[in-house]
């Protein structure tokens, strides 16, 4: 993967964003070994409990949507005692395709309505709407669905 030098002055403004919108627990990070980036970071619930989110980024981004997923705990389960990851794609829990890892894949931005003009903190704001709306289902067993909106299709 080569980088431009364009996709690493946003990744590095990218996470100045998260510093800057006080969200201080995520953070761009960059493995110079690989020359890989990653957004990743720590969420805290309402409730007090800690999951960890894992974005990859991906080599066309901005313009392509960026997976985000749930690598702790693991395995997530939903309120019946089952595996999430075993869902895959689930309207229902707001999932997509599971990571070959098993980590529940959050369905945060419909792939037609992503553009370059999306940050990260957008996406990791997604990210803790899911899992509040998560700990919801955990507590009655209603459908994240019942929580979460699903962003319209593409006019």
């Amino acid at each position: 993967m080569t980088w431009t030098m364009a996709q690493r002055q946003r990744l590095a403004l990218e996470h100045q964003v998260f510093q800057n919108e006080g969200f201080t627990q995520f953070g761009v990070y960059h493995y110079p070994s690989s020359d890989a980036y990653n957004a990743a970071g720590t969420a805290t619930t309402s409730s007090g409990r800690d999951y960890h989110l894992f974005c990859p980024i991906p080599a066309g981004y901005p313009t392509e949507r960026p997976s985000l997923y749930i690598t702790d705990p693991k395995p997530l389960l939903n309120y019946h005692g089952a595996v999430i990851s075993g869902l895959g794609v689930s309207h229902a829990m707001h999932t997509l395709e599971p990571h070959a890892a098993g980590w529940v894949q959050i369905c945060h931005w419909r792939s037609a309505r992503w553009h370059a003009g999306i940050v990260l903190q957008k996406v990791f704001l997604k990210g803790l709407l899911w899992l509040e709306a998560y700990e919801q289902h955990l507590a009655t067993g209603r459908d994240l669905a019942d929580f979460v909106r699903t962003m319209q299709e593409a006019a």
